[in-house]
This record gives C-alpha cells, structure tokens and sequence, in this order.
C-alpha cells in the first residue's frame, strides 16, 4: 500500500487540494494512503473552511469512530490523514512587533537596520493574518521559522506529525511529496522555495537519524496568474498598509518563473516542478464584487480548472515511475535527485477551447478518469434528490422501495456526511434553491457550454424540478465524444431508479470490505459500472 504526501499553500493551495481529495473520492487514488497538510496563514479563510468541511465529510462518510483502509475499485477509495498549520499571528500579527522592530532600533540598531534595507515601512506593518500579500520575501523567512518554531514548542502539533509520518516513510524508502499552490501571490509563493529545507530542518528536530533531503523527492506546482479582482480604493490602501493587487500577478509570475530557472538551492531540492496558468485573467472567482478582500471568511473564491489540472500534475508525479528504481531504468528515465537536477513539465489544452479527458491523464488514462468522474456524478443524483434519496432508504431499510436488506447498521451519520461531500462536490439544495458545488463551478470556469468533459445538459438544471427530470442514465457524457455510448436504458415502464435497484440486486456485495456503508459505497459503484458497460 502506498504512502503519499501532499502539501497545499494559501488560498489558491487549498482550492487545488480541494481539487485533489475530489480526485481521491471519485477513485483515482487507490490503495494509497493520503497524508494531506494544509498550510496557510489564514486559518479563517473561507476557502480553508471549505476544505475542511470536505476533508471531514469524506473521513465520515468512510466511516465515524471506525479505523479506516486504503481500497480499491470503489469510491473514498484512498485513506485520508488530514492534518493543518497556520502561524499563530493573533497577538504579534505584524512584522514590526514579531521582529521587535522598535527596540531594535535602540538596542541592535544593525538588525534594525536590516530590515529598513530590506522591508518597507508598510510591509512592516500590515496584518500578517490574512497572509503575505505577494510580499515573498518576507513570507518566506517568516513562514520558514513558523514551521521550525512549531515543531520545537507543539508536541501535539499537526505539522509535527505530518513530519513524523514522514520520517517512517523516509526511513524505509523513498517517500515522494508535492506541494500545491501559486507563484504570483504571498503564502503559496513565499513557501514553495523554502518548504524543503524546513521539512529536512524541523525532521532533523524530531529524529537527527533521519535525511529528508536525501531520500525524499520533491514535486511543486508553478502555477501562474489565472484570475484577477477588483483594484483597492484609497481608503482600503490607507486601512490595509499593503494589498496585493491582481494587475501585478503576470509580472510576479515573470519574476518567479526567473528565480526557479536559476536558483541553485531550488534547483538542489525539488526533482519536478508543473508549469501551468492560463492565457488571461478575465476569470474573477470572489463573491464579494464590489470591494477587495484580503482574506477571512468572506475570501471563499469559486474553483477553476486550473487547480483540477494541479491535482493532476500531483497525480502525474505519484504515478510516474520512481527515480532511481529499476523500473524507472528500464524506462530510460534519469535518477533527478542524484543528479541534482530539476525537469520542468507543463500540457497544454486543446486549441479548440474544448476541455476533454485527455487534457488531463494523456490518452492512455482517458477512460478511467471518464469513467470515475462519471459515475460519482451519477451517484450525487440518487443521493442527493429526494426522488432516489437511495443511500437514506437503504439505510433505513426501506425494503418497499430499495428491496434490500442488511444495511440498517450503517451510522446515519455517515450517510448524513455522504449528502454532505456530494453537495460539496456537485451541487446542494436549500430552501429548494440549487447552490453550485466543485464540478458546476470548474464547468463555469472553462466557459461553460460543452466545453468541459461532461454533457452541458449535467450542469443546465437550475431547479430541483430540472434535477429530478433529468435523465442522467443517458445523458451524462457529451454525445459526440469518446464515451458518448456510455448510457443506459430504462425499460417502457420503468424509471432510472427501477432499472438502477434491479441492477444493484443482481450486483453481488463484495467479500473483502467489512465496513457497511463502504459495502454499500462499492456496490454502488460495481452497479453504476455495470449500468454504463464500462
């Protein structure tokens, strides 16, 4: 069984790890244990709740106070250790008082003096909690010594054990880690240059035996420029000491891919590096329109393809051959890490504007990312609609409707928290109004229409009565493409559900899984594939 490490950097880090566990729930990493750590400055961000409450109901919905296992061929099929960090900048949240900017001045005018040459007067003083605010150079130092200092003062610290499990996996082999986030904005591009040597400086803390530099490869999202926001007014500027502005993203980016092209050091730790962004900024994610916002709970920005692409790129480096291996030698493949050397990759999109599968796996991988994200898909309809509401009767044992026993066991919570991830992940209902998850939002960003993988007709209902009238047994993917004959049919007189429960009654329950509700989740999928003859 596999151990991976994935480590996701400010806001637009959370969104690509969002990205990421929904390509752990649709199946895409199976057999693997995912270890996941989430680090940003600001922990009140709305895309970092957002995060967690996915991150929460996948855990529950494999199952609540129950040990949980990697699996395989079924949905939540990787094994989820979630852990987080974020500096604590509650009481010293700007750089001037965490520095003792004021007594220095008297006391060590040298340090002082240091940083009047490097920092700003604003940059001293804007608050850090909302991040870095494409101030690089100062996120990186800060952030480096956040990371070192948590493992010397938290014993029970999330990073702390993120790094431990680490530590096990480096002892016995060669562990792979990527890091997901930007290289035009503060968190994520303040941290990706540094996490390396933090990670070997704060492993040497816990276990001096341990060489993570050495064993360990590391893999990081480039990831340009791919959305803009409103200017700040005067008065915003006066509040805030230091915003950062999108207008300056495309030079950022410049800069940066300039310093990962030339920087030894990066150069020493990382093995890959995932070259991505898009050709404009036009795309605005923010709810809030009319005002910048620089964080809090109130930055909860809409998801983009882009960050699906980045989980991709960390599924790309975990499913290539290993470095130094036999495999990998028998590919012809060069061993990045004993020859100190970076290899830079990047895909590019159909010209046709059109988003398809093969943009995201190559041609050889089309059909199983189809088929997966797919068939989850389909399986949000007969869980979130009250017309199937299929995983609540079966739970209840519902026999006049589903005709089957044997699942009344199940913990209504992780039903509950199933509804939940879907909701998250496709689209929820409240108050009868549609709220648009992950996939309607993704769809939204690639500009709608047939633009992106599945039929437009998926993301076209705007009501609880479109939903429940739309045929998804024949209408899920895009007629003229690859997986267009990928349907079923209902009989005369019977409806998706009747032909679904027949199915799931001929589909035997699989041995191997001892947990209820992951029975019932893998029988499902077993039917859903047998439905769409894949």
């Amino acid at each position: 069984m596999a151990s991976i490490f994935v480590i996701g950097i400010g806001g637009t880090g959370m969104r690509c790890i969002e990205a990421f566990t929904h390509l752990c729930a649709i199946g895409m990493f199976d057999s693997t244990d995912v270890h996941l750590l989430a680090l940003d400055t600001d922990k009140d961000n709305g895309n970092f709740t957002r995060l967690k409450n996915l991150k929460e109901a996948y855990i529950k919905t494999k199952g609540v106070n129950k040990r949980q296992f990697a699996l395989e061929n079924t949905f939540f099929s990787a094994n989820l250790h979630y852990y987080q960090f974020s500096p604590d900048y509650s009481k010293l949240s700007t750089f001037e008082t965490l520095y003792n900017y004021g007594d220095a001045k008297f006391s060590n005018p040298e340090k002082a003096a240091i940083a009047d040459l490097l920092f700003t007067d604003n940059a001293k003083l804007f608050d850090l909690k909302h991040g870095y605010r494409a101030q690089t150079h100062l996120g990186s130092m800060l952030m480096y010594h956040s990371i070192i200092d948590e493992i010397k003062q938290n014993d029970k610290s999330g990073l702390k054990r993120f790094i431990q499990e680490l530590i096990t996996a480096s002892n016995s082999g060669n562990p792979r880690v990527f890091i997901l986030g930007s290289v035009f904005g503060g968190t994520g591009a303040s941290s990706i240059p540094v996490i390396p040597k933090a990670i070997k400086e704060a492993a040497a803390l816990i276990s001096d035996a341990t060489d993570i530099e050495r064993n360990a490869y590391f893999g990081a999202t480039l990831l340009t420029s791919y959305f803009s926001f409103p200017l700040p007014n005067d008065k915003e500027k006066a509040q805030q000491k230091i915003i950062a502005t999108s207008d300056k993203f495309a030079l950022n980016s410049q800069a940066a891919m300039m310093f990962y092209e030339t920087d030894e050091t990066v150069k020493k730790t990382y093995q890959k590096f995932y070259m991505m962004g898009t050709e404009g900024m036009e795309w605005q994610p923010g709810k809030v329109k009319d005002k910048t916002v620089t964080g809090g709970e109130n930055q909860e920005n809409d998801s983009h393809y882009i960050e699906l692409l980045a989980a991709f790129a960390a599924w790309h480096f975990f499913n290539s051959p290993e470095d130094g291996t036999d495999e990998a030698q028998l590919a012809g493949l060069r061993d990045l890490k004993q020859e100190k050397q970076v290899e830079y990759l990047y895909r590019t999109f159909n010209e046709t504007g059109k988003i398809d599968f093969t943009d995201f796996v190559g041609s050889e991988k089309k059909e199983e990312f189809a088929k997966k994200i797919g068939l989850f898909t389909a399986m949000s309809y007969l869980t979130l609609l009250e017309k199937y509401d299929f995983f609540v009767q079966a739970q209840k044992g519902d026999l006049t409707r589903v005709q089957i026993g044997g699942y009344e066991d199940i913990d209504l919570e992780e039903v509950k928290n199933l509804k939940k991830y879907m909701s998250l992940f496709h689209f929820g209902i409240e108050n009868g109004e549609v709220k648009d998850g992950w996939l309607r939002q993704v769809h939204r960003s690639a500009g709608g229409g047939d633009k992106f993988l599945l039929n437009p007709a998926v993301f076209g209902c705007n009501s609880v009565k479109e939903l429940e009238k739309f045929e998804f047994n024949d209408t899920l993917y895009q007629k003229d493409s690859d997986f267009g004959a990928y349907r079923f049919k209902t009989g005369l007189f019977s409806s998706i559900y009747d032909t679904f429960s027949k199915s799931f009654i001929n589909t035997g329950e699989p041995e191997s899984i001892t947990n209820k509700m992951e029975k019932l989740i893998k029988r499902t999928y077993d039917t859903l594939c047998k439905l769409y003859n894949f």
